[in-house]
Formats: C-alpha cells, sequence, structure tokens
C-alpha cells in the first residue's frame, strides 16, 4: 500500500521499502544525543506561529433551506429548456438506467482471471489448540510460529455483570490502560508497556454459542473483557507484571481525566452516528432478537449514546455513585473463576512464560461462592412496532431491516453463507448502489441464531430501497432458474476464501479461543465448509423463500434526515427519534 501511494504521485514504488538505512541514520543521530524530535516539535509544533481556529455550529433549518434552494435551482433549469431537450433529457435517463441494470456479457466476464473449483482445498484449515488448566483456570495453549513475541490474552466473564453496569465497561476497559495505577501514573505506565513489550490493550465482545449440528440453538450468550499483550520471552515478566498491575491497581478516582474520556466518547459516537449509521441501524435491529447484540447496543449503539450523555451529567453531580460503579464493575470482573488464558507462542516460549503465567494466576482474587451469571435474556426489552427512525443532521440515509429467518430448532446449512455473500456483490450493489445511488449497501446473516439483517450506506433513498429488500425473494428464486455454473462457482469461490483469509499468529490464536467459547469444533467447520462446496442453484431459491420473512415480518431502523423520515412514516408508522 506505501508503494502505492508513492506511485500514485509519480514517486518510487520502491523507495518506502528501502527503510534500512535512513533508519539506521535516524539511530545513529539519536545514539549522538542528538535532540531529532524534541527539535522538530519545538519547531513545527510549539514555536509555529501559523495557526488557525474553526468554529462550527449547527443550524437546525439547514436541511431545509438547502432542499428549498436545491428545488429552486431545478425549477429554474427546467423553465430555461424546450421540450425537445427534456426529451433528449428523458431518454438518456432512461438509457443510463438500462445500462446500469443490464448483465455483463459472458465473453467480458470470461476475460476476468478467476480460480476454478478444483483450485480450492477441500479440508479446512484448522489452528492447532490445547486445552489445560493451571491453578483451576482454563489455558488454551497454541503453538504457532510468533518469531520469539509471545501473546496473550485473559478474558474476564462479563455475564456476572447487572444489566445496568454493562455499559460501564468500554469506559472501565479504557481506565485499565490510561489512568495508571497505584505506584505509575498514567504517563509512566504508557512509558512502561511501550518500553517493556509490544503493546498492551483492552477489548470486549459478546456472541452466541453454536448449536450442535446445523441447528439454531437455544441463545446462550458468550461474553467477555479482554487483556491484550505481546513481549518478547524474555521480556514475558515485565508483560505479566504490568498486566496483573493494571487489572488489579487501576487509580479509577480521577474524576478529571474519566470525564474526559465520557466526553470523548460522546463526540466520538455522534460523530459516528452521523457518518457511519448503517451499523447502529443494524445493532438497533439485532437488539430486538439477540441478546449477545443486546450487549453490543448497550457498550456502542445508540443505547450506548443515550448512557453517556446521561453518565458526563452523572460525574458532574454524583461521582461518588460513579466510582462506586467503577469499583463494582471491577470487583465483579476480577474473578479467577470467570477467567480464561490464551497463549500463542512456540513451544519454547510456552515453557519460557509458564512461570510468570502461574504468579499471575495466583494474583487474581478468587471470590468466595458462586458467581451468580445474570440473566440478560430475561431482561431484554420488549420493543413494540414496525420499527424506529432517528433523525440526524444529514442528507443521506442508513436504511435497515431485518429479523431472524431461522428459528430455535430449524436446520440452517452453509449454502445460506455463499448466497447471502452472493446477495451482497450482485443484486445490492446493483439495486441499491448503482440505480439507486447510495454509497454502499450490504447485508449480514448469522447462521448461529438465523439473524439476516440489510442496511444501506448514504443513501438517497429510502421507500425505494426498503421496497428494494423486499424484492430479493424474488430475484433469488428467478435466478436459480437461470443460474450460469461460472456465477455458482464464483460465488462459492469467494465464501471459501472468505473462510481461508490469511492470518497472522496472533490473529489465528484469538480466532481459535472465538471458536473455543463460542463451541465452533473443528468438525462442524469442517462440515460447513462441506456445505458450502455442494452449494447449488436450489439453494439460491430455498434462501430466498426465507427471505420472505424479512420482507413480511422484518423490523425496520433508519439513521437520516428528519425530511425523508417523516416523508417516510406515512406509511412506516416509525417510532422517530431525535438523537443528534
Amino acid at each position: 500500500p506505501e508503494g502505492a501511494s508513492s506511485w500514485l504521485y509519480d514517486r518510487d514504488p520502491t523507495e518506502p521499502l528501502r527503510f534500512e538505512k535512513p533508519l539506521a541514520e535516524l539511530r545513529a543521530r539519536l545514539d549522538k544525543g542528538e535532540k531529532v524530535f524534541e527539535d522538530l516539535i519545538t519547531k513545527y509544533l510549539i514555536d509555529n506561529k501559523h495557526k488557525v481556529v474553526v468554529k462550527s455550529f449547527p443550524d437546525p433549518s439547514l436541511e431545509a433551506e438547502m432542499a428549498k434552494n436545491e428545488a429552486a435551482e431545478l425549477q429554474k433549469v427546467r423553465e430555461s429548456m424546450t421540450e425537445d431537450e427534456i426529451k433528449v433529457l428523458v431518454e438518456e435517463t432512461a438509457e443510463l438506467k438500462k445500462r446500469q441494470e443490464a448483465e455483463d456479457p459472458p465473453e467480458k466476464l470470461a476475460l476476468i482471471p478467476t480460480l476454478a473449483m478444483e483450485d480450492l482445498d477441500r479440508e479446512g484449515r484448522n489452528i492447532p489448540i490445547d486445552v489445560g488448566s493451571e491453578k483451576g483456570t482454563t489455558v488454551l495453549r497454541h503453538d504457532l510460529p510468533t518469531n520469539g513475541i509471545a501473546y496473550v490474552d485473559i478474558g474476564f466473564d462479563m455475564r456476572v455483570l447487572p444489566l445496568d453496569l454493562v455499559s460501564y465497561v468500554p469506559l472501565f476497559s479504557r481506565c485499565l490502560t490510561e489512568m495508571g495505577t497505584k505506584d505509575l501514573d498514567d504517563i509512566a505506565l504508557t512509558r512502561y508497556i511501550q518500553t517493556h513489550t509490544g503493546g498492551i490493550y483492552t477489548s470486549h465482545q459478546s456472541s452466541l454459542k453454536s448449536g450442535n449440528g446445523d441447528l439454531v440453538p437455544e441463545p446462550e450468550v458468550v461474553s467477555h473483557l479482554f487483556m491484550r499483550g505481546k513481549a518478547t520471552y524474555a521480556k514475558n515478566k515485565e508483560m505479566f507484571s504490568v498486566m496483573t498491575d493494571m487489572m488489579l491497581n487501576t487509580n479509577l478516582d480521577n474524576k478529571a481525566r474519566f470525564l474526559q474520556m465520557v466526553l470523548e466518547t460522546k463526540a466520538r459516537l455522534e460523530g459516528q452516528v452521523v457518518g457511519s449509521g448503517h451499523s447502529f441501524a443494524a445493532g438497533r435491529i439485532g437488539s430486538r432478537y439477540s441478546v449477545a447484540e443486546l450487549v453490543s447496543e448497550q457498550t456502542g449503539g445508540i443505547d450506548y449514546l443515550l448512557f453517556i450523555r446521561k453518565l458526563a451529567e452523572e460525574c458532574e453531580s454524583n461521582w461518588e455513585g460513579v466510582l462506586a460503579k467503577l469499583e463494582q464493575v471491577r470487583t465483579l470482573l476480577v474473578d479467577r473463576k470467570g477467567m480464561i488464558v490464551n497463549l500463542s507462542a512456540e513451544d519454547k516460549g510456552m515453557s519460557a512464560v509458564q512461570g510468570e503465567l502461574e504468579n499471575y494466576i495466583d494474583s487474581i482474587p478468587l471470590r468466595e461462592g458462586e458467581s451468580k451469571v445474570q440473566d440478560w435474556q430475561a431482561e431484554m426489552q420488549k420493543f413494540q412496532g414496525p420499527g424506529e427512525g432517528f433523525v440526524v443532521p444529514t442528507q443521506v440515509n442508513y436504511v435497515g431491516k431485518g429479523c431472524p429467518i431461522y428459528k430455535v430448532g430449524e436446520k440452517t446449512s452453509g449454502s445460506a453463507a455463499v448466497v447471502s455473500r452472493f446477495l451482497r456483490s450482485s443484486y445490492l450493489w446493483d439495486k441499491v448502489r448503482v440505480v439507486g445511488g447510495a454509497y454502499g449497501a450490504m447485508n449480514v446473516y448469522a447462521p448461529n441464531n438465523g439473524m439476516f439483517k440489510y442496511v444501506s450506506y448514504r443513501d438517497p433513498n429510502l421507500m425505494k430501497t426498503l421496497d428494494t429488500y423486499d424484492g430479493t425473494s424474488k430475484f433469488l428464486n428467478d435466478l436459480s432458474k437461470e443460474l450460469a455454473p461460472a456465477a455458482l462457482a464464483n460465488a462459492i469461490i469467494g465464501m471459501v476464501g472468505d473462510m481461508d483469509a490469511p492470518m497472522s499468529p496472533d490473529q489465528k490464536g484469538f480466532t481459535s479461543l472465538d471458536r473455543y467459547l463460542s463451541g465452533q469444533s473443528d468438525e462442524a467447520r469442517q462440515a460447513r465448509r462441506e456445505q458450502v462446496l455442494a452449494t447449488t442453484a436450489k439453494d439460491f431459491a430455498e434462501f430466498g423463500e426465507r427471505l420472505e420473512a424479512v420482507a413480511k415480518e422484518g423490523t425496520v431502523a433508519v439513521i437520516g434526515s428528519e425530511s425523508a423520515l417523516n416523508e417516510a412514516n406515512e406509511e412506516l408508522k416509525l417510532d422517530i427519534k431525535k438523537i443528534v
């Protein structure tokens, strides 16, 4: 990518690859004591007198004013045209739509290099895993070529948290890496991590357990907060030491810093909901049906944005109450009974970290009694109505629709994933993006709970896009009767490409951990692969029949402009709220 960037501007594309010499020169200057970076910071930042302050103020009437001006401009242009000119414009528009909807000629498609079915591996690629136990804690080990680096992932079960505390997890995670500890302030902690490790960071994720065989199981959520680190084998002691310090001794009582993080999060979410509304729409739909997506909504969706706004006020009015909840999150989460450790390294690396791993496990408190797993499913809000609309200051829309297309106990197949993927690059691409003018269109299919969702990205349409979604069943039914063997093969090859995407050693280790937690066995994955490879045109028609459920019963979620939502709501009857 760096080479391509240089090439685009007529520079030598190989220059970014020759980094050894300039790097050696930089190191030589630093070794001599030259203040390379300090001088640059002083010159271009501290002493730089060239600056500008830009302030932006929202205008609630801007959208209506722009629409009025656009309508006036179009009317002016139309009045300046003759009837013959208008006729020509109509004909050219019709010709454009005809070309947009036309299929690419087979002889043109044949010119594109592609793999053949016989080029695909029939057997899936498994990741080595050894499941063991250390002092009562589950430890997964992956013997992988990591080039002398130990990758450590430590997970804590989030299901012990009441639902009202779950929304604190993203900020609590940031506290662990940004607030400092009892012995190291935030700057000293950052320097220690950078000096002795390749990085330590946190993440959280929630998913559903996979079922036995191909049946959609009863929903069982898997949810963890992860602290992830990497270091050379020689530095594993320092890595485990600082990870212990961060997890047990983070200084949560720093109102000013915490409030800053809250306000940063608020600004980021408000920007994201306007610029990436498709992900918020998809999450809103999923949270109606899936407890895992409900947790994601509580920790990153619209509900989380509303929580953050209230939290900003609470930090000012009741900091002691906020601090008490953060401490409660730590007390409930940091428990050896709910912990799992994931290691990725060569065999010699496993031996090198063993002693420090045992010390780390010993350092984590072992709470007395049974840890209560919360029933988040029982606390799910029962949504009413056909869906929701959220008004944001934008001229485009993010249009979503979805629902489960397989019920608990029904059988799914790997072929469904092939058809779902095919839709993104064919029907939805052509109808919503090329013809409809949206910047993007996609769909999400989750076989572990049978959920299917459509979403569009920066879409000038709303009702037209929903009509396109509802026409998917007919498209697949018609396609199944005339699906060319080459098109079917390309759909299968694309799906296998996704399944066999290249991964770095740490990605392999974490992917294996995810599969273990969700109950995806190598045997089940191989069975899915064989179903993918055996996909036929009939599977396209059967999946189309399943999608009738979305057309008839699907929940709608739209992030968009007030005018578009109000116009569409005469038919949709959505619950409309203004959020930005």
